[in-house]
Order: C-alpha cells, then sequence, then structure tokens
C-alpha cells in the first residue's frame, strides 16, 4: 500500500509493492465496495444518533445493529 515516510523529516511517496494483495481490478472494486459499505454504515449511524439524539457512542449502537441482524438470520 502507498506509505508515507517521515525519515529525516521529509515525506517520501512509497509504491505499491507487486505482491500487495490487489492482483485484479475485481479486487480493488471489491475493496472500494467494502469501504464505501462502511462509508454509508457510519453516516447513517451518525444520521441515527443525531436525529434521535441518543447519548451513546457509534461502537455501542454498531452492536446493536449487529446483534440485530445476526439474529434474525438464525
Amino acid at each position: 500500500m502507498p506509505v508515507t515516510d517521515l525519515s529525516g523529516g521529509t515525506l517520501r511517496w512509497q509504491p505499491f509493492p507487486r505482491n500487495c494483495g490487489l492482483r485484479t481490478t475485481a479486487h480493488v472494486h471489491r475493496y472500494i465496495r467494502l469501504l464505501e459499505l462502511a462509508i454509508s454504515v457510519y453516516v447513517l449511524v451518525a444520521i441515527i444518533k443525531k436525529r434521535l439524539k441518543i447519548d451513546v457512542s457509534f461502537y455501542t449502537i454498531l452492536q446493536i445493529l449487529s446483534l440485530i441482524i445476526f439474529e434474525q438470520f438464525k
């Protein structure tokens, strides 16, 4: 993965290594889709938290949602 290095007080760009696991564009699109999903869930939780004026952490809300979702599949 691209990394910035702070050695010597300067930023250096390090390119992707050849064996980083993202071999095809399908893999890249899969990771992009996962990132989009994570961001959309975070935004939805933030909207719910703000509208309902809930004073609970994001982690707690996500735990409750995951329990509700996985209980429905049992």
